[in-house]
C-alpha cells in the first residue's frame, strides 16, 4: 500500500501562470533525468484506480516510456501510456491526497503545486509554416512530454495568492528548477527543416535522439527532417 495521506479532503485551490517545457528524450535520458531530480514520487491522475495503484513505481514508468520510444525508433507510432502522460511528479507526498470515488475506486487529487506531465504533440502548419506545440490533432507529431509547473498558487486557507517560484515553501519548485537545469545540459532546442525552410523552435530534443530521430514515422509523413546537432553548432 502507498503511504498517501488519508486525512479530510483539503479545500480546493487553483494555480496559474504555468512554466512549460516540451522535450523528447530517449529511454536512457529519461532514466538519468529522473535520477537527477530524485527523490520524487510519481502518481497517476485522472483515472479511478485501486488505492495501491495510484503511485506509479519509477521502474514501471520508465518501462512504459521506453516502449513508446522503441516504437518511434522502429518507425512505428504508438501513443504513450496513460501511466506516463497522465502523471504528476512530486517530492512532497503531502502534495497529493487520495479521494474515494466508489468502493475500491480512488483518484489522486492535488493539494499543492507539483509537476504535471502531458503528452506533447506539435502541429506543422502549412498556413504560417510554423511549428505549433501542444496541438492534439490527428496530423500532429508526437514529441515526448510537456513538463509544467505553476508560478501562482491560490491558498484557500489563507485566502491569498502566492508566488511559487523561488519560494522554499514549495519544494516542487526546486524540483522543476533542477529539471530545467538537467534539460539545458542534455537536450537542445530543435531546428526542423521543412519544404526548404529552416524552423527554429524552443521544443527540445535529447542529444541521444539525433542518431535515430529520422526514423520518426510522423516526421516522415510530413516530409520534415531535424537539423543534426553538433558541439560547434
Amino acid at each position: 500500500m502507498i503511504s498517501l495521506p488519508q486525512s479530510k479532503k483539503p479545500p480546493a485551490f487553483s494555480v496559474s501562470k504555468w512554466l512549460k517545457q516540451q522535450v523528447l528524450l530517449d529511454q536512457e535520458e529519461m532514466r538519468l533525468c529522473l535520477e537527477w531530480i530524485a527523490p520524487l514520487h510519481i502518481y497517476a491522475v485522472g483515472s479511478i484506480l485501486p488505492l495501491e495503484s495510484l503511485e506509479v513505481q519509477k521502474q514501471e514508468f520508465l518501462e512504459e516510456y521506453a516502449l513508446y520510444i522503441s516504437h518511434l525508433q522502429d518507425g512505428v507510432f504508438m501513443d504513450p501510456s496513460r501511466r506516463v502522460i497522465s502523471s504528476v511528479l512530486t517530492r512532497d507526498r503531502g502534495a497529493i491526497y487520495p479521494e474515494e470515488i466508489r468502493p475500491n475506486g480512488w483518484m489522486a487529487k492535488l493539494a499543492a503545486p507539483l509537476i504535471q506531465l502531458q503528452h506533447h504533440k506539435f502541429f506543422p502548419s502549412k498556413v504560417d509554416h510554423k511549428i505549433h506545440p501542444m496541438v492534439m490533432s490527428l496530423d500532429a507529431v508526437s514529441w515526448g512530454l510537456q513538463f509544467g509547473f505553476p508560478q501562482i498558487f491560490f491558498d484557500p486557507v489563507q485566502g491569498t495568492y502566492q508566488k511559487t517560484w523561488g519560494d522554499k515553501t514549495f519544494s516542487n519548485a526546486a524540483v522543476f528548477s533542477e529539471l530545467l537545469k538537467w534539460l539545458r545540459n542534455h537536450s537542445v532546442p530543435t531546428t526542423f527543416l521543412w519544404e526548404g525552410v529552416k524552423i527554429n523552435t524552443p521544443i527540445r530534443l535529447g542529444k541521444n535522439c539525433f542518431k535515430w530521430i529520422e526514423a520518426h514515422p510522423q516526421l516522415k509523413n510530413h516530409g520534415i527532417t531535424v537539423r543534426q546537432y553538433s558541439a560547434s553548432s
